[in-house]
Order: C-alpha cells, then structure tokens, then sequence
C-alpha cells in the first residue's frame, strides 16, 4: 500500500526567511512526509520593495508559481517580470531568486525535488 498525508495548509504559517526580506510557508518538507524525491512544497511571501535573493541548489530543480500580487523573478543575468499565473522551472545549478516591484505581497508558490 501506497502512503498519503493530508495537511491542512491554513494552519501552518509563515516564518522570516533568514535572508532577504521575505516569508515562507514550508507546507511540505522532505522530513515532515518521508518524501523521496520531493524536498519542498510551499509558499513565499515577499512584502513590497521585499526580496527573496538569489541562491542556488545543484542537487535540486525547483518550480515557481505565482499566485498574487506582481514581481520580477531573477535567474542569473535575466530578470523576467511575474505577475499571477506565471510558471518557471530552473535548474537548481542557475542562481535565481524573486523581488517585489509592486505594491501589494508577491505569492509565490514553490516546488523542490531532487535531481
């Protein structure tokens, strides 16, 4: 038999990033599921002139989402404008990371797994 988990999203918050100005809301953890390949599920919250700097995970691909609010997502030399319903997917070896150009809060969902 397979395994399932059911989480109740609502009731797990955000926290500071340790970096940058941002906020995180790890939903799923490679730790809290027993996951094999994925690593992280959740949210990023990045207030106004906020921002979620540029770092980089070789052993990881990672999927951005943008829920709310509009910002620019930066990979590399590039920085590509985001607003709700755009999908990135990069390689954890290219340097990327996401800034608040608006006014309101930037939502960013994400999505890890190992390569």
């Amino acid at each position: 038999m397979g395994m399932w988990i059911i989480i109740e999203s609502e009731k797990v918050p955000f926290t500071p990033y340790p970096k940058g100005v941002s906020n995180i809301k790890r939903i799923i953890e490679q730790k809290n599921v027993g996951s094999k390949r994925f690593t992280g599920f959740g949210l990023l919250e990045i207030p106004p002139n906020g921002i979620f700097p540029p770092h980089t995970h070789p052993d990881r691909e990672e999927i951005y989402y943008v829920i709310s609010g509009n910002g620019t997502i930066i990979v590399g030399d590039k920085e590509i404008p985001a607003k709700p319903g755009l999908t990135l997917y990069v390689s954890g070896e290219d340097p990327h990371g996401l800034k608040n150009d608006g006014a309101e809060p930037f939502i960013v969902l994400f999505v890890h797994a190992l390569i």
